[in-house]
Parts: structure tokens; sequence; C-alpha cells
């Protein structure tokens, strides 16, 4: 099961920052969770005995996005928003519902955090059902879950900080876990302290790299099958009986619904939605939302009566 960074509070940053609240909430350790929550069955961990915060730094969030994907059961406790956003995230969300934290430079906040501790997951234990197959040559780190009937071909390197479901194939040579691609502006390497999240029945091809989240968990949902040489970046989140095919790449925090097709050598920008039901045509570039139920094609991608009729007007 995955594992999270806890932080003790006495030591912390956040000590001044979260002193107001001290009267109401009494522990010792504080983590980092993602704005749109996480689930808890993915991890081995106890919640109700530490402090969930969550930063709010950009508008690239996906609080009202839930449902979509799986239903998550635990959210953050405070959320340090950066002051700037203070109007925006009322009007999008009511800031009344959460206790908030003003600040200014929030992403440097967050990022002093995430840096407070270094990962160290060498004692936690690793669970592979008896009816999961691991062929020769595949390395699992610490941290991880292989669930039943699950499949591992050859030289599969699986990080720590992995779950994966039931019936699951990666085929040989691919990585699941690895870092994700996060650096500030000064090409300092933002720390990726999350996980990755595969459930049941997924197909993953050969040579295939599915990034770790920064915090939470990258997700790839039930029944989606991904082709060789596919790119999955950081806090990605796919639904359910999706199709990603070959040399097609998925930029960090992308948001791809339910039963969607990405096409061979297609792209789709970082932090944007594919609704459910939509095709994003082979070679397009997805540069902003595309909506449900459509097929978009071209670079960058819009409607596809619209890219074909204005390559025939060429």
């Amino acid at each position: 099961m995955l594992k999270i960074k806890k932080i003790k509070l006495r030591d912390s940053i956040l000590l001044d920052d979260l002193s107001l609240v001290f009267e109401e909430f009494s522990f010792d350790h504080f983590c980092v969770i993602p704005v749109e929550g996480i689930n808890s069955k993915y991890y081995n961990e106890d919640f109700s005995n530490v402090l969930k915060i969550s930063f709010v730094f950009n508008k690239r969030i996906f609080l009202d996005d839930n449902e979509l994907i799986e239903k998550n059961d635990i959210f953050a406790d405070i959320f340090i928003i950066e002051k700037d956003l203070i109007s925006w995230f009322n009007n999008k969300f009511g800031i009344d519902k959460f206790r908030i934290i003003e600040k200014e430079n929030v992403f440097r906040l967050f990022f002093n955090c995430l840096s407070e501790e270094e990962r160290d997951f060498r004692k936690e234990k690793i669970f592979i059902s008896d009816s999961a197959k691991i062929h020769e040559g595949v390395v699992i780190g610490n941290n991880v879950f292989i669930g039943p009937n699950t499949i591992i071909y050859p030289n599969v390197v699986i990080y720590d900080n992995v779950y994966v479901g039931a019936n699951v194939k990666i085929h040989s040579n691919s990585v699941i876990g690895a870092d994700g691609y996060g650096y500030t502006e000064k090409i300092e390497k933002i720390p990726q302290e999350g996980g990755v999240v595969i459930k049941d029945n997924v197909e993953i091809g050969a040579c295939c790299c599915i990034d770790r989240a920064t915090i939470g968990y990258t997700y790839v949902g039930e029944n989606t099958k991904i082709d060789n040489f596919v790119q999955i970046g950081h806090n990605v989140k796919i639904g359910k009986n999706c199709r990603i095919v070959s040399k097609s790449g998925v930029a960090g925090s992308a948001r791809i619904y339910d039963n969607c097709i990405i096409a061979a050598m297609a792209g789709v920008k970082d932090g944007i939605r594919i609704g459910p039901n939509s095709i994003l045509a082979g070679a397009s570039m997805a540069t902003k939302n595309i909506p449900p139920n459509t097929i978009y094609a071209g670079n960058p991608a819009r409607p596809f009566n619209q890219y074909f009729k204005e390559l025939a007007k060429k």
C-alpha cells in the first residue's frame, strides 16, 4: 500500500502559521495532500492522527471533479491559499466550507515543506498476491501492492509507493513510479513524494513510463488499455475504459475522463481536461480542454470537422 510522508509540526516552517489553530488540532505531525483529496484505501495509514494540509498556489486544481474518477474520502483540514487567489477560490468553491490560511508565496512554502524530510521507505512492506505472476528481471521497490492474477513481464521496474490492482498486465521494460518531471524556475528539483495507483484490468504496453505524483497519486482507471511507448506524467488521472495509443504523451496533472481515446503520437498539455467519450486524433496536440462526446484533431487540436475544412481550403 502507498505511504505518505509525515512531517513533525514542532520542527516545521509552518509552526507559526498553524499556531492559531493548535487549540482545535492537537496533532504532532502533518502531511501534504492534493486539494482534490486522496482515497484512504490505497494507503497503509491512519489519517485520523495526522493534520492534513493542502496548498493552493495556482488555478490548476480539481476540487470539483472527484466523482468523475473515484470518490475520495479524505480532504485537507487546512487550505493554505495564495492571497491573490482567495477571491477566485471563493467564487469557485466558497471559502466558508474550508478552514483557510492566506499567505504570500505559497508555492515556496509548499516546496519547503516537501523538502523538510527525506523519503525513507526502506522498512515498508511489499505485498504480492499469491496468484500474481512476476517474471524474471522485474525490480520491485518498497511499499508496493500487487493484486491477484496480475502479470508483470520481464524487466519491468516498479518504484516505491505503487498500488497495482487485480488482473493487470504490465509488459516488458515499462517503468512505474519514477519521479515526475517537476522543477522550479531556478531548476531546483521539486521533491516527488507521491505514488501511482493502477486499477483492476488495466493493461500497460512495453516501454511505457508512468510517473509518480508530486503528492497524492497518478491514477489509471479500471479497464484502461495503454499501448507501447506511452508517457504518463505526474498527477495525471485517467478514467475507466480509456485507450491510449503508442507514442502518445500526457503531461502532468491532465485529466482524461471515462471512455476516451488518445490516438497514436497525440499529446495532451499539462493541467487540461479531456471530457468523457471524446477522441483526440493521431498526431494531434490538445492545448485546451476538450468537451465531452467530441472528436478533436490537429495542432492545436480543434473540432474534427473544423480541422478538415481548414485542410480542404489549403
